[in-house]
């Protein structure tokens, strides 16, 4: 009896050794790494009063078809703008729909779509606001 319980006690414990190494140590998710080949994006904003602001962007190297675009504030709250599949053609300055509250710092814009005639990508941008006036 008492190799039964020793037996026992082993295999809890190698069980339980096993499930904690195996979903314990996962890494956290982080933001989307650019493919390769993708596309630039420049990003600039145009004031809309003193608390908000518009996103205008273009995409600088390729005719891509948009279909998101997460775009996180300084404080890590993410906005999503849906593209819809919709046809950006290159160096076609585009205004997001929305307006965002004007929170100063690094705002991180991660745009997801299809280069027209080529694969899908992932790309980063980056747009900085200011302090109010």
């Amino acid at each position: 009896m008492k190799k039964f319980n020793f037996l026992f006690v082993i295999g809890v414990l190698l069980l339980s050794a096993t499930l904690i190494v195996s979903s314990g140590c996962k890494k956290a998710t982080e933001d989307p790494t650019p493919t390769p080949s993708a596309p630039s994006f420049v990003v600039t904003s145009q004031p809309n009063g003193t608390d908000y602001f518009f996103i205008w962007c273009f995409c600088s190297t390729n005719d891509i078809m948009l279909t998101k675009v997460l775009i996180k504030d300084p404080f890590n709250i993410t906005y999503t703008y849906t593209g819809n599949q919709q046809l950006w053609i290159k160096d076609e300055l585009i205004a997001f729909p929305d307006t965002y509250p004007k929170s100063s710092g690094t705002w991180r814009l991660t745009f997801y779509g299809t280069i027209v005639g080529g694969s899908a990508f992932v790309s980063n941008a980056q747009l900085t606001i200011t302090a109010k006036k």
